[in-house]
């Protein structure tokens, strides 16, 4: 979120903190119903990979991520990945 307010950027200028995770919940749902959905129309295999890490501070993190192909229009083949 970009706000150039000049220094006048008060309190109730900002998004409270539950709202901003909401709107990143959202967001998040939106993107994952809608790969979901391409999923569904995926021609063949669906391969799934995987990546595990840790920052400096040992927080541990995991991505999982879709592999696969959908026609489109024209029926041609399309490569597609999602992170799920």
């Amino acid at each position: 979120m970009l706000y150039l307010g000049a220094g006048k950027i008060e309190d109730k200028d900002l998004p409270h903190r539950h709202k901003m995770t909401d709107m990143i919940f959202k967001a998040y749902r939106k993107r994952i119903d809608a790969t979901v959905e391409e999923m569904k129309r995926a021609e063949g295999h669906i391969s799934f990979t995987n990546d595990l890490w840790s920052d400096p501070n040992l927080d541990s993190y995991m991505a999982v991520t879709s592999h696969f192909y959908v026609r489109d229009e024209k029926g041609n083949l399309r490569r597609r990945n999602g992170l799920v």
